[in-house]
């Protein structure tokens, strides 16, 4: 396995998703038949995916993210009755999550069919599930005719990938096929939701916020990061994290700029490069200092859309050290500060 990873040549697809190459597609579609690899986009992340039924192909996935085998996978599919075709129980509220928020960036928790390998689900009886938002990965999905397991197009733990170009600065000749339709919209992963346990438990913040999932089920909660039984990606304690050191500064307002300024400081005359992610109204306040500006700071789907580019962008700049404003914890800003939290931990 080691030597078929390393001796692959990643071949790259434009594809414009309002314009779709139906013939490059099912070039696509047929690698994901034949156990091969294709990073796609959908409206969250680069996926990084493989036939879902295959344990073969799905084994390469982890073996070119080098992800431990005890982080489940996503299975994205095209349709609520392929979702049926995967689950052994789907209950009546979670069905009524699927019919209002999919295609979307909601990924739920199911008891698993038996016809999902154990390598997906990391030997638990449950199965994460969506359909994603985004004309070319849905068209890669009904051209394969397989369920696609895909977690994010990137190596374990890092930064993960809202361009094509980012998933080849991780994963070029790890990967078979690579499906470029520029950068992704909503920029943070899917939301994960348990439907298994009641009330339903938020696993992982992401582009479906808590207040307008609980519109249609009022008790759904948010989970905690300490359950010893991880059911979904995105759970362990320190991930998403770029190269260089994350310092999240959590104190609000003027506080907060001063702390910033201090530590900035404080690191440059140790001689290191540093490196600030900020939001438009403070980032003169910045001067002297390499500045990344995720948005103005109430566009939180904005500054949800930036975050990662933005964090490889400082990378590439070799910085030493990157210290990030906090923001909105609400709505979109949840994810947002979750994926700081933990790129910091």
């Amino acid at each position: 396995m080691k030597k078929f990873i390393e001796n692959r040549r990643t071949k790259v697809i434009k594809i414009d998703p309002d314009n779709i190459d139906w013939k490059h597609l099912q070039e696509a579609g047929q690698a994901i038949r034949e156990g091969e690899l294709v990073a796609f986009p959908t409206e969250t992340v680069y996926g990084l995916g493989a036939d879902a039924l295959n344990k073969e192909a799905v084994l390469k996935i982890f073996m070119a993210k080098k992800r431990p085998f005890l982080d489940p996978l996503i299975v994205h599919v095209g349709n609520m009755a392929e979702a049926n075709c995967l689950v052994d129980v789907f209950p009546a509220d979670a069905k009524k999550l699927g019919e209002l928020f999919w295609p979307g960036p909601l990924t739920m928790v199911l008891k698993k069919s038996k016809i999902i390998p154990d390598i997906v689900t990391s030997k638990l009886d449950t199965v994460a599930i969506r359909i994603p938002n985004h004309k070319v990965a849905l068209a890669l999905i009904q051209e394969a005719q397989r369920p696609i397991a895909a977690p994010s197009a990137n190596i374990f733990s890092y930064t993960s990938p809202t361009r094509a170009q980012h998933v080849l600065s991780d994963l070029k000749d790890r990967v078979d096929i690579v499906l470029d339709s520029g950068e992704t919209k909503i920029g943070v992963e899917s939301t994960v939701l348990d439907v298994t346990v009641k009330p339903f438990k938020i696993l992982r913040l992401g582009g479906a916020t808590w207040e307008s999932l609980r519109e249609v089920i009022p008790d759904i909660i948010i989970g905690s990061d300490h359950a010893i039984i991880k059911k979904s990606p995105g759970m362990l304690k320190k991930h998403y994290s770029p190269k260089a050191k994350l310092i999240l500064v959590e104190d609000k307002g003027e506080e907060m700029v001063k702390r910033i300024q201090m530590l900035a400081q404080l690191y440059k005359s140790e001689g290191k490069q540093v490196g600030i992610l900020s939001c438009q109204g403070n980032s003169e306040k910045y001067s002297g200092f390499l500045v990344k500006i995720l948005g103005e700071a109430e566009d939180l789907e904005s500054c949800a859309r930036h975050l990662y580019s933005h964090l490889r962008a400082l990378d590439n700049e070799k910085c030493d050290i990157i210290i990030s404003e906090n923001f909105s914890d609400r709505g979109l800003g949840r994810a947002i500060m979750d994926r700081l939290r933990k790129a910091s931990g």
